[in-house]
């Protein structure tokens, strides 16, 4: 009885019976070993290289592949060799005729396997050849057939997609090019970034280097391009070098390479090499052991990892000081009433309007209005809200890497109610914002690490704010906290707050023991924050510090909302506090920009830009502007 005979016999292969048989059976199981053993006892059957016998011919692989691939080859001739087997290597050149003719050389050769990557569907007629002469096969690099092996190429993409979100890119393109592989490489793409809580958009897919890439690389609309070929990658390399571009500075590039560009040195783009020879490894074995029970469910999952960080790098706007802020995202709906409702008592309300909002987004849109980067960190549903959320944070260039998006929660809302006057009442729906961690603040400590300011919101969790004041405090970044929808401050968030800045209403309900508005600021000073500004409406504000102590009057603008006076209020302070000007000054123009922010409607429409805040400035004040320090 010859080895393969024998093999059918066990229902193995033949190479497992010659572990099993000569005693190198790591690796395979005790159930199949005890069997094989079993069996050869009751059939008398001794191994071929135990006996003096003539030895049978070499056991072969026959292989027929579309075009030459050095390090699939390469990886199936040392795996095969590595098992005894020798194999015949044939390439059909993308021809139907030449690949019948390949299999059926093959099959007179009575090769023990076949591993087979068809030319098309139409090659998919020919599975008669090896079938009659009784041979197994498998296919390969057909996504389309099925049961086929085939590298996933949608697992390099998400590698790819994962390498870039881990340095807080949100806006990725996906280039991609001609090949079976693009489909694969573009559904990674995207669930990639679903899964991360970011919309895929079709507008950053790309088939070709068009102007609109170029336009949004220009405008930083993207800051980063994973592409499915490394050739495409070295056109959209040479493309932005010609235009002076600096890679990775101002964009990031991660490409997929294979064995056609494996010795080119230069330029050294960063890429996730294709596992090409790894994977021939696996064909070699897997057509070896296609008897074998035990390799029937097998799947090719290799390691996936990148070959360097030369064109990677953090998004542009990270590269130099920022303000961050932490805080609530919501869905504002403005119902204007004759006067604001209280209990037992029903308005109507003859308009209504809706607005993104919440002080996290409005805080981020007055910094960016005026002249700032700004990172926002918070937490949005899965509805159509968040879909509004995200537009209006592209439209105000907010970076929204630190924003998570929760499976089957809803944006948060807010219901405001305005007067004639332009007084306001809001209740609240946390939703999403309610499920904003510490976790989610110590996943995103690298976003605090170049921030100058942190402005801080308590419409979240206590422990997310606690752990965000820290972090900030940890890493030497200023902290901004608005006390809002809050009745009391834990003393161990406000040591780690450098600047809070209540209302007067809010100052009195976290402080009723004291009698006036000076002894309630001189109480936070006294519990370790370092200044207090108490927000006065109409009447401005109040400032206490251990230095320095003062009023500063608001302008006299008629209110039409005063929805985001505060928000516009700490925006304009963290904004000149980080253009160098001193406190007394930063809060005079705060104050100045709270009082444009009451004559319009919404709180992201009504904030001020840097542009016309200053004009009035110069116009009305002009010795503000000169007390720059840096």
């Amino acid at each position: 009885m010859t080895i393969k005979e024998f093999a059918r016999l066990a229902g193995v292969s033949a190479s497992t019976v010659s572990k099993v048989m000569n005693q190198k059976d790591e690796g395979i199981s005790a159930e199949t070993r005890e069997r094989i053993l079993n069996l050869a006892k009751e059939y008398g059957y001794s191994p071929y290289s135990s006996i003096p016998t003539i030895p049978s011919k070499t056991p072969l692989i026959g292989v027929v592949l579309r075009s030459h691939c050095q390090e699939l080859s390469n990886g199936i001739v040392e795996r095969a060799q590595s098992f005894g087997y020798r194999v015949i290597y044939t390439v059909s050149e993308s021809s139907l005729k030449t690949e019948s003719q390949s299999l059926n050389i093959l099959c007179r050769a009575k090769v023990d396997g076949i591993l087979w990557e068809p030319v098309s569907s139409a090659s998919l007629s020919l599975k008669s050849i090896p079938d009659r002469a009784g041979i197994p096969y498998l296919i390969i690099n057909a996504p389309w057939a099925g049961g086929s092996e085939f590298i996933d190429y949608s697992r390099l993409s998400s590698f790819a997609v994962g390498a870039l979100l881990e340095r807080y890119h949100t806006s990725i393109a996906c280039l991609l090019s001609d090949g079976d592989e693009t489909k694969m490489f573009l559904e990674g793409y995207k669930k990639k970034l679903f899964d991360s809580g970011i919309l895929p958009k079709d507008s950053l897919i790309f088939q070709d280097i068009s102007p609109a890439l170029l336009q949004k690389i220009s405008s930083q609309l993207v800051t980063a391009v994973v592409c499915s070929n490394y050739g495409t990658a070295l056109e959209l390399y040479g493309k932005l070098s010609s235009l002076h571009y600096s890679i990775p500075r101002e964009l990031s590039i991660i490409a997929v390479r294979d064995s056609l560009f494996q010795e080119l040195p230069y330029p050294a783009i960063s890429c996730c090499p294709v596992p090409e020879r790894a994977f021939g490894q696996y064909l070699a074995e897997k057509i070896i052991h296609i008897e074998d029970g035990e390799w029937s469910g097998r799947a090719f999952q290799p390691k996936i990892s990148l070959n360097g960080l030369s064109t990677i790098s953090f998004p542009p706007h990270m590269q130099e000081k920022r303000i961050l802020v932490v805080g609530s995202i919501n869905i504002d709906h403005y119902l204007n009433v004759d006067s604001l409702p209280y209990s037992g008592k029903t308005v109507i309300s003859t308009d209504s309007l809706v607005f993104p909002g919440g002080k996290g987004i409005n805080q981020a849109v007055g910094v960016s209005k005026l002249g700032h980067m700004v990172t926002l960190i918070g937490s949005v549903g899965t509805d159509t809200d968040a879909e509004i959320i995200d537009s209006a944070m592209e439209k105000y260039s907010i970076d929204t890497s630190g924003i998570k998006r929760i499976p089957g929660e809803q944006t948060g809302k807010a219901y405001v109610f305005v007067q004639k006057n332009g007084e306001s009442m809001i209740s609240i729906l946390s939703g999403a914002n309610s499920r904003l961690t510490p976790q989610d603040i110590s996943k995103n400590k690298g976003l605090f690490e170049n921030a100058g300011y942190c402005l801080i919101q308590t419409e979240l969790p206590e422990e997310t704010v606690r752990t965000a004041c820290e972090t900030a405090r940890a890493l030497g970044v200023k902290t901004i906290l608005k006390p809002s929808a809050c009745r009391f401050i834990s003393p161990d968030i406000l040591v780690n707050v450098d600047i809070l800045v209540p209302n007067e209403n809010e100052l009195h309900e976290i402080c009723p023991e004291e009698p006036s508005l000076e002894r309630k600021a001189q109480y936070f000073l006294n519990l370790g924050v370092s200044t207090v500004i108490v927000t006065l409406g109409k009447r401005g504000c109040y400032l206490k510090s251990a230095e320095e102590e003062l009023y500063v009057s608001a302008e006299n603008f008629i209110s039409i909302d005063n929805t985001g006076a505060g928000d516009a209020f700490i925006s304009a302070l963290a904004s000149y506090l980080m253009y160098g000007y001193p406190m007394k000054d930063a809060i005079r123009i705060a104050t100045l920009a709270a009082s444009f922010s009451i004559m319009r409607r919404g709180v992201a429409s009504s904030l001020i830009d840097r542009s016309t805040l200053e004009a009035y400035l110069r116009q009305r004040y002009p010795d503000i502007l000169k007390s720059r320090t840096t």
